[in-house]
């Protein structure tokens, strides 16, 4: 019984330390603040800058994605000879071949 006390007091302590370092990295931003620490303006403004390039770089990458998938979309072929243009139910090689077929 007081193995598993030792046990679950020391997981108890290993998780409030993990609980309190995640919460750290959270206000990590709003702590520099509330110490007395203040932003000056420079400092605000690149800070304010730096996100929307960041969120323009986000936007430009995402637009690419979607032109490159947009680009492979058009490409379909038709099953029977692989040909862009046509699906294989008006495919002209099955017309040919099936008019040969008849003729001989």
């Amino acid at each position: 019984m007081t193995n598993e006390m030792t046990l679950l007091s020391a997981e108890v302590r290993t998780l409030r330390a993990a609980n309190e370092a995640l919460s750290k990295r959270r206000r990590a931003k709003k702590a520099r603040v509330r110490q007395g620490d203040a932003l000056t303006v420079e400092d605000a403004q690149d800070i304010i800058a730096q996100k929307e390039v960041d969120e323009q770089v986000r936007r430009d990458e995402h637009s690419s994605r979607v032109a490159r998938n947009k680009g492979q979309q058009g490409f379909r072929r038709c099953g029977a000879c692989g040909e862009s243009g046509h699906n294989s139910r008006t495919c002209q090689e099955d017309t040919i071949i099936v008019e040969l077929l008849d003729s001989e």
